[in-house]
């Protein structure tokens, strides 16, 4: 089989996958009437022993298809459980969700076999991205259940939910994140374990070792087969196997001092793969907010050409020589260098998510920008993966919510919906800039140790977020060409307002940071106002203008902080008060909305407007 026709063989098996994914979606047939979907649905409900009715379908469709938690959390929350039987009610759920999913992978890797669409080599990595998922999957139960649910809630009783004081706690006792030559690295493979002398640190081999086990002996079965078939296509056979060498050296490591050290030769292995078929490992680390333990996820990205070209960035690094013109190269040299050669070493993949494992049944990115570790990327550089046609279809079908209709105006919904389903082109254009300009952010103004240095009182991810979506909102605004602006303020609104149902969501926490920041911008331009039941939008060329301005003024300032590697907290404590575990605007305007929004989503967050559906 040669390169052009596996090619196109591709994108049957990307067809075939986007059927797969109608089925998904469709399941929100099941909550509206009778058929295979609410056989589904109620399946996963007396798997669960809760009660079935329309809006524990809803809940059910929104697990089950949109691998999202939120809604069956706010229904047994309203039930009155305790965090403890949650907890346990989501185990189960996502023993549920995994099955389902997993069977439709396993009828994508049958049709690929059957039509004989991939080489020798390539069906056997897509078998072996299955297996080795399977045991991600078992390892995420345990790795959830010990480190979320138990080492990190013990530290939050023992220290009153109080970040900073966690991680004192840690850094004065040689707790915290795993170290490198003796200095604190931004993550951990690592976890804490408790014994009668207190806390210790020990390596996900030793915690966990027998779901490491079974990951390291699905890695060995699959590089022997991989041994026996010749990539004839993309020679790229010996960077597949090293890098699964790699996975298999560093899952069993036990030594802490030697983790970092280990996982970085995985993300160099990994740098080198730039075949379309792109394997995603342990990278992020959103959910453990203490010793940034890096969660278990696992999947296969194809890449998709057929959707659009990217042009972000080239914008974006427009913008930045910019402002570095009035920011004066000298001054910060090593972070001015440093981020240049990341934007100018990217590899952008536009792609689709096909397989996904352990952590990603808990919601899948809608773009992501890694590795994380910047020593790999001076030499390396990072990957952009993007899935705007995922993201789209999955908007599409997506119900509208009683609480959309509720906040936003029927003007500004009517808006929305006309962009969403008849626009493709422009959404394109407005998710290359928010979306892919993003993660194109997330490389500016850092040098080797900014995150290590501004996480002291732990917020760094708080903020970053923020910096990441300014990166991409500024060098469109300092475009001379703005044909799309009208597009991006609107789905930009949108966004920022649905993140605020994360307060309490600690993994997406950061999201919900971010949008605090943004309303405190979209409130003082004007463009938004809230008359004490719906947000007004007010797209006028003055409130454009001036939202141009206080975003280009906002990100100089958020800059500086960067680039002095000030703590995050005290860029988003100007905006931003945390009472207890919430952040809650300092704005009093901005307070009641955010509150207002939060009691009504608490209210009827799952329920359906059954008019606009």
């Amino acid at each position: 089989m040669n390169k052009e026709l596996l090619e196109a063989n591709i994108q049957i098996i990307l067809d075939f996958y986007k059927e797969k994914q109608q089925d998904i979606q469709s399941l929100y047939n099941g909550v509206k009437a009778e058929g295979k979907e609410r056989g589904i649905l109620d399946g996963f409900l007396k798997f669960l022993e809760l009660e079935i009715n329309d809006e524990t379908r809803f809940v059910a469709y929104s697990r089950v298809a949109s691998l999202n938690e939120d809604a069956l959390k706010l229904y047994l929350e309203k039930l009155g459980k305790l965090e403890d039987e949650i907890e346990e009610v989501l185990y189960e759920a996502y023993i549920f969700v995994k099955n389902y999913h997993s069977d439709i992978f396993k009828q994508i890797i049958d049709k690929v076999e059957e039509e004989g669409l991939l080489t020798e080599f390539y069906l056997e990595l897509f078998k072996g991205v299955h297996k080795i998922g399977e045991s991600f999957t078992d390892y995420h139960l345990a790795w959830h259940t010990h480190i979320i649910g138990t080492i990190n809630k013990n530290l939050e009783n023992e220290f009153d939910a109080d970040s900073g004081k966690i991680l004192k706690y840690l850094e004065k006792n040689n707790l915290g994140a795993d170290k490198i030559d003796g200095v604190n690295a931004d993550r951990s493979y690592s976890t804490l374990i408790e014994d009668e002398s207190g806390y210790k640190v020990v390596s996900y081999a030793e915690a966990f070792s027998e779901e490491v086990g079974d990951i390291i002996n699905s890695l060995s079965e699959v590089m022997n087969t991989l041994e026996g078939c010749e990539d004839d296509v993309y020679n790229k056979k010996s960077a597949y196997i090293k890098y699964f060498s790699a996975l298999k050296n560093a899952f069993g490591e036990t030594d802490c001092d030697n983790l970092i050290q280990q996982w970085r030769k995985v993300d160099e292995t990994w740098m080198e793969i730039d075949t379309p078929f792109q394997i995603g490992h342990p990278l992020e680390f959103y959910e453990d907010l203490y010793r940034k333990s890096v969660a278990p996820e696992w999947d296969l990205r194809i890449v998709d050409t057929s959707l659009f070209e990217s042009k972000v960035s080239s914008d974006v690094l427009k913008m930045y020589e910019t402002l570095y013109d009035d920011i004066g190269r000298c001054k910060y040299s090593d972070s001015y260098e440093y981020s240049l050669a990341n934007q100018k070493r990217v590899q952008l993949y536009i792609s689709t998510p096909v397989f996904y494992y352990g952590d990603k049944f808990n919601g899948l990115f809608s773009a992501q920008v890694v590795p994380n570790d910047e020593e790999v990327s001076k030499v390396s550089g990072k990957k952009i993966f993007a899935f705007p046609g995922f993201v789209l279809e999955k908007q599409r079908k997506a119900p509208v919510m009683k609480i959309t209709t509720e906040i936003f105006e029927a003007s500004f919904m009517e808006s929305y919906k006309k962009f969403l389903f008849s626009e493709d082109k422009n959404y394109f254009g407005v998710y290359d800039i928010e979306t892919i300009g993003h993660e194109y952010g997330h490389t500016l103004w850092l040098d080797l140790d900014t995150e290590a240095v501004m996480n002291a009182s732990g917020n760094f991810k708080n903020l970053e977020e923020f910096k990441a979506t300014m990166g991409g909102l500024v060098a469109y605004f300092m475009k001379e060409s703005n044909e799309l602006k009208e597009k991006v303020v609107l789905l930009h609104v949108y966004r920022c307002i649905k993140l605020l149902k994360y307060r309490e969501i600690e993994d997406v926490r950061p999201y919900y940071c971010e949008a605090l920041i943004h309303l405190d911008i979209l409130f003082g331009s004007g463009i938004i106002e809230f008359n004490g039941k719906k947000i007004v939008f007010k797209n006028t060329p003055e409130n454009y203008k001036k939202l141009t301005e206080l975003y280009t003024s906002n990100y100089k300032e958020l800059i500086y902080n960067y680039l002095e590697k000030r703590d995050a907290g005290e860029f988003l404590f100007d905006y931003t008060v945390k009472e207890g575990r919430v952040f809650l605007p300092k704005n009093q305007k901005i307070r009641e909305f955010v509150e207002y929004y939060y009691a009504l989503y608490k209210k009827i967050g799952n329920e359906v407007d059954k008019n606009s559906n």
